[in-house]
């Protein structure tokens, strides 16, 4: 991934846009971490959020009239959260955090004429920076219009101290000027700020006409204004500082010889892209105080409490693999990026980018289509191509895959038929877990029309999600050959993954779901049944004529549906897709667990993968095919079909279809076929977690067999052997008896153990 196309990413991901409060400040304040920080208590933090983005924070949170109310996403369920009553609470009740911190101290000096808010704003921020600032002002006292206002509003006290806070800041205050043109004329400064909220007299005024009101600039060099708000003004406090802030800004630009427009950040006046879901929130009302003169903090917490915390987060929410590494696409695109930038060292990120289930669910909830598992993938792909990215993630489901494609896999017209109408592509899951339901489903289609082939094989899905792109155009290759010598017949499909690899890259095959076929023959149930929660294949998330086809399927069947959440396009994945599971069983056993804990109903799916790994959970789960075919029904709580018993039923599938063609020979049973394995139900359940298959067990000892045994390993006849089969070297321990190997443990590993050197030079 190129830098530009790292922007262009993450442009998509709204997360980090301000919320509408913040949006709608003119000071930026965070109303949404204030909100919570008073939410939790926590008034301390809560004022330090407002230090952050506020100046002179005792006056200006006092009278603060919040604008930011116009924003607020609760205005209309119960009334915008009380941003100004919740400032003024929290510095009522707190203290300031103590000194505040400047810059090094910098050669220009810099003149403020008038201390209303603006002039007084403008010496605070450019003190910070650590311009030396002298402010003249009117009267005995700086301020401007705010001497005016009763104590109840501004008390003196709290006025004194901010303003012993610019003292403390190096800002020098020279009182009882005469505001006018003879006083510009007679200082010598850097730059000059002429506050208008404060006595200005009429000369001086008549130079301050016609500032720029982006920048606060007079056409007269080095000069700028600001405190334009009239007397009667809405805004009028938040309004003066605001434009001070600016003219701040601009004064530090000009002082640095630096563009006064350049790359500005414009004020947003409640702009934002940030999407914050409120379907599901209650109206609330707003908390007034008892007492005209404020909240008590225990009503201020109460009102806090109201603020919805807008965010987006709508993929984060949802999926558990976004929610489980603790950020947000644009974040995780960051993390994606450098993790695919290493060259060498640690790749952090790789299970990250190997987790994500490619089921495309954040896609259709993100405003803006940010797709994750676009960006994954090709992360995948990257590092395949490069050679940088680990095999062993999805070593185990591309070994079944290729098991599928090859003894496992089987092309034939109908029996007695010289050509294909259709040509009925089970997929590999599906005809390992549920052999004997497909070839019920194929006798069905036979029925429907008697020039249906079947097809046996694997569409590839493995290799194209784990981002190996070589292999998976291999495979489509070979598929796309099969088709051909076939007479290129219309394609039916029973796995909604394998429709949904063959649609995208093989157009030419007119591929079509099973289930609007059987859906057109008006099939007959028999009768009410109490009501399964469907779950949809997350491959069927833009197949609506799949998803409905189905729905018509159980009606006709009379089978009624209980609610289920996220159901049809924004269907969750049973943690299978995008090798999840291979990749972090954790996180996919999460990802399951929470999806069957959605309802309290049986539950029912058209997937046999999302059969099996619901069922896992313990969850009463049927495919489709068990009330199609009620003969041959699986109980909705038999466990799940394991991994060897997977591979043994593929097998088998395809010798009962040979069997109806006298002209095919059987093939021969596999050596090691027949070594007798006891296997206890902790030991296989260890098979299964380790993805060792009885087929690599058996292979083990008919290898060891042949050689002469395993060695001995303990006093009980325990023996180990090992064989190395591709990459991977597998171990079994176990014991001989009546005939039969009675196993003990399993494991395997990726290692390759080499001779020692000494060994090496001694075989010379």
């Amino acid at each position: 991934m190129e830098q530009k196309d790292l922007r262009e990413l993450e442009a998509k991901c709204i997360q980090e846009e301000p919320p509408a409060c913040k949006a709608g400040c003119p000071l930026g304040v965070d109303g949404r971490g204030f909100s919570r920080a008073m939410a939790d208590g926590n008034l301390d933090a809560a004022r330090a959020i407002l230090e952050k983005s506020m100046p002179l924070v005792g006056m200006v949170a006092r009278l603060c009239e919040g604008p930011c109310q116009l924003y607020c996403i609760r205005k209309d369920l119960g009334g915008p959260i009380n941003l100004p009553g919740l400032e003024r609470a929290c510095v009522t009740a707190t203290r300031s955090r103590g000194k505040v911190l400047k810059l090094p101290p910098r050669q220009k000096k810099v003149t403020v004429i008038g201390a209303g808010p603006s002039g007084l704003t403008v010496a605070f921020d450019l003190a910070r920076k650590g311009y030396p600032v002298t402010v003249y002002h009117s009267g005995t006292e700086p301020g401007g219009w705010l001497r005016d206002l009763p104590e109840n509003q501004l008390p003196p006290e709290v006025r004194a101290e901010e303003l012993s806070r610019l003292t403390a800041l190096g800002v020098a205050f020279s009182p009882g000027a005469s505001l006018d043109g003879a006083l510009l004329r007679s200082l010598a400064a850097d730059a000059f700020y002429i506050g208008q909220d404060d006595t200005i007299a009429a000369d001086l005024l008549a130079l301050l006409a016609d500032p720029d009101l982006h920048t606060f600039a007079l056409p007269s060099q080095g000069i700028f204004t600001g405190g334009l708000c009239p007397p009667d003004h809405r805004f009028r406090l938040i309004t003066d500082i605001f434009q001070g802030r600016e003219a701040a800004v601009s004064i530090d630009r000009s002082l640095q010889g630096a563009s006064l427009t350049a790359s500005r950040v414009a004020p947003r006046h409640g702009r934002t892209a940030l999407f914050t879901q409120t379907r599901d929130i209650e109206p609330a009302t707003r908390i007034e105080p008892a007492d005209p003169s404020g909240y008590r903090r225990e009503e201020a917490i109460e009102e806090a409490r109201r603020c919805i915390d807008c965010q987006c987060l709508e993929c984060v929410r949802h999926c558990l693999f976004l929610a489980e590494y603790k950020g947000y696409p644009k974040a995780y695109a960051r993390r994606v990026y450098n993790n695919s930038a290493i060259v060498k060292g640690v790749h952090q990120a790789n299970r990250f980018i190997n987790s994500c289930s490619l089921c495309g669910q954040c896609e259709t909830l993100c405003p803006n289509d940010f797709s994750m598992a676009e960006l994954c993938l090709a992360a995948r792909r990257q590092m395949v191509a490069e050679h940088r990215m680990p095999p062993s993630a999805h070593w185990f489901a591309l070994l079944e895959m290729r098991s599928a494609q090859t003894e496992g896999s089987l092309v034939k017209h109908s029996p007695g038929q010289d050509g294909s109408s259709w040509l009925f592509f089970p997929g590999c899951q599906l005809s390992g877990i549920r052999n004997h339901q497909t070839l019920s489903l194929y006798d069905r289609l036979r029925q429907i029309e008697p020039r249906t082939g079947i097809w046996l094989n694997c569409c590839g899905a493995p290799a194209h999600w784990s981002g190996r792109q070589e292999e998976y155009r291999t495979v489509i290759t070979q598929l796309e050959q099969t088709w051909q010598e076939m007479g290129r017949p219309k394609v039916l499909t029973g796995c909604s993954t394998c429709l949904v690899m063959i649609r995208e890259n093989l157009p030419d095959f007119q591929a079509e779901s099973v289930w609007p076929i059987l859906a057109g023959q008006k099939v007959a149930g028999p009768g009410p049944r109490h009501p399964l929660a469907l779950s949809d294949p997350c491959t069927t998330r833009h197949d609506q004529a799949t998803r409905t086809a189905v729905r018509d399927l159980l009606a006709q069947l009379g089978q009624p549906l209980a609610p289920l959440p996220l159901a049809n396009e924004l269907t969750e994945c049973c943690g299978f897709g995008g090798l999840m599971a291979n990749a972090d069983p954790g996180l996919a056993r999460k990802v399951t667990e929470a999806r069957v804990a959605q309802t309290d109903a049986d539950m029912l799916t058209y997937c046999a993968m999302c059969r099996d790994r619901l069922a896992a959970t313990g969850k009463p789960v049927l495919h489709i095919l068990d009330l199609l075919f009620p003969a041959t029904a699986i109980p909705a709580e038999a466990p799940p079909v394991a991994s060897s018993a997977r591979r043994v039923n593929r097998r088998s599938l395809k010798n009962d279809l040979l069997s109806r063609y006298p002209e095919s020979e059987l093939p021969p049973p596999l050596a090691w076929e027949g070594i007798r394995l006891v296997i206890p139900e902790d030991v296989a359940e260890l098979l299964e977690r380790r993805q060792i298959l009885e087929d690599d067990v058996r292979q083990v000892l008919f290898t060891i067999e042949q050689q002469g045994g395993g060695f001995v390993h303990g006093a009980d006849n325990r023996r180990i052997a090992s064989t190395r089969f591709g990459e991977v070297t597998f171990w079994a321990e176990y014991r001989q008896q009546d005939e039969a190997y009675h196993l003990l443990r399993c494991w395997s590993h990726r290692m390759t153990i080499n001779q020692p050197l000494a060994e090496q030079e001694g075989s010379r």
